[in-house]
């Protein structure tokens, strides 16, 4: 017996080898080297197949760029360092200024004391957060069960994290206006709470938690409060500038000990670069690894990561430089007033749907009645629209960029928008295609069959395309 789980799993195994008849599959090293302009040719054909979607504008999130140009000239950048390793600071001592000047036009954007390290992305700033608050918890209180206390928004990473630490994680529910509810979040605190958590903005919904509120209740329990701006952190102070009402979220709140901020979204650098700021040295020296006993010599290491290139710093540090304040502002403003547009249109256009809460710069939406969301995404797709799903409750979200500011975008997703929800009625109590494993969760069988889906499709990532029939 087949099930819609059945196909839609072998569907997602089918669409991590889309090149299995029109390329060579390689599972050995060639015995002799192939020619550098055929393997350059070939990668360019996959790149700019891939790049097309994106470049239409009908992706959310993912490309937040999308200016070619940009990407080039970073390429260039990190062309002449790609073979660096930062580790090595004798031999290039340019990776001290690019990485000093990153954490400080970093932190001087949310008016922080130049305090933070730079790494490889949001879940490296998010683990490293929490590992050096477990430690300074260890150190200064004597923790020996230590528990994060985070709504149910936060993000994943941090579940990640806890999981690989040994650190426990307390889920705070939301308020019916989908931010961390405060009053609940205290009731989770004990003596062994080493950080409570709050987004600005969180991955599901892009909405801001109330981080004064949040913030104040760890300085009133004595712990520290971590601001997940991995999302929003470069784009939130630009908007913020425009004159946006929006609430304070940054260190100028006082309990707000450190927040991640990523480069490689709205700070338009490459993907691999992220940067974790703290209040002061005294909470960042927790994630530092030094051993001098070591037979290799006298070992120090800012946190997880060893070898790092030198490529990263050096166009993340470009980007922020070749982009500017007004840079920045222009790309924040075109952002603003198309989110502002998909919003507003939603709204006023589409009853069929609730938008979650009040966003910025992510628009999330759900089913006003009993309509099925994920039959609206069905219809999406069909024409060309990627958005990202949700559950609990089910919704979807438009994460806006700058490929979806091109004129007309903002319009022509309203009108596909209101197709989708006609073929949404149209089909109601039919199976969608996609998002369906979703409603196998919420049960032990259920989460167990949808673990296992993942788990085979995290094993296809990393194996070579099956063999396939000759077209």
């Amino acid at each position: 017996m087949t099930h819609v789980g059945d196909d839609r799993f072998a569907k997602m195994l089918g669409d991590l080898y889309p090149y299995g008849k029109t390329t060579t599959t390689y599972h050995r090293v060639p015995a002799e080297p192939v020619d550098r302009a055929a393997i350059l040719a070939e990668i360019a054909d996959m790149a700019h197949a891939e790049d097309a979607r994106g470049d239409r504008g009908t992706v959310s999130g993912s490309l937040y760029c999308g200016d070619h140009d940009h990407y080039h000239f970073l390429g260039e950048v990190f062309d002449l360092y790609s073979h660096a390793n930062v580790l090595q600071r004798d031999m290039y001592p340019s990776a001290t200024k690019f990485e000093g000047e990153i954490i400080a036009m970093t932190s001087d954007l949310l008016h922080g004391t130049g305090v933070g390290v730079v790494t490889s992305g949001g879940s490296e700033s998010l683990i490293t957060a929490l590992y050096s608050y477990r430690e300074h918890a260890r150190q200064t209180r004597g923790v020996t069960r230590p528990n994060v206390v985070m709504p149910v928004t936060a993000h994943v990473a941090l579940d990640k994290g806890a999981h690989w630490m040994g650190i426990e994680v307390r889920h705070a529910p939301l308020t019916e206006g989908y931010v961390a509810d405060v009053a609940e979040m205290s009731k989770l605190i004990d003596d062994q709470t080493i950080a409570l958590v709050g987004s600005a903005a969180n991955y599901a919904h892009g909405l801001i938690d109330p981080i004064e509120e949040i913030a104040g209740l760890a300085l009133s329990r004595g712990i520290g409060m971590h601001v997940d701006g991995c999302l929003g952190g470069w784009l939130l102070p630009w908007v913020e500038r425009l004159g946006y009402d929006l609430p304070l979220w940054d260190f100028r709140v006082p309990g707000v000990t450190s927040i991640s901020a990523d480069t490689h979204k709205y700070g338009y650098a490459l993907k691999g670069s992220s940067v974790l700021l703290y209040r002061d040295k005294d909470l960042r020296k927790n994630q530092y690894f030094t051993y001098p006993d070591w037979p290799g010599g006298l070992y120090v290491s800012p946190g997880f990561a060893g070898s790092r290139s030198g490529g990263i710093l050096a166009a993340t540090w470009a980007a922020m430089l070749a982009t500017g304040e007004s840079g920045y502002l222009a790309a924040a403003d075109g952002i603003m007033r198309t989110a502002v547009t998909i919003r507003d249109g939603i709204r006023a256009d589409i009853p069929e749907l609730e938008v979650f809460g009040e966003p910025t710069f992510l628009v999330a939406f759900k089913a006003a009645g009993d309509l099925d969301i994920y039959l609206v995404n069905d219809a999406l797709m069909a024409q060309g629209w990627r958005m990202n799903p949700l559950q609990l409750p089910p919704g979807l979200h438009f994460c806006i960029t700058r490929p979806n500011t091109a004129p007309g975008v903002a319009e022509s997703f309203l009108e596909t928008l209101r197709g989708a929800v006609a073929y949404a009625e149209q089909h109601h109590g039919e199976p969608a295609q996609s998002g369906a494993v979703y409603g196998f969760g919420g049960t032990p069988q259920g989460n167990a069959m949808v673990k296992a889906v993942m788990v085979g499709v995290l094993d296809a990532m990393h194996e070579v395309a099956p063999d396939v029939p000759a077209s």
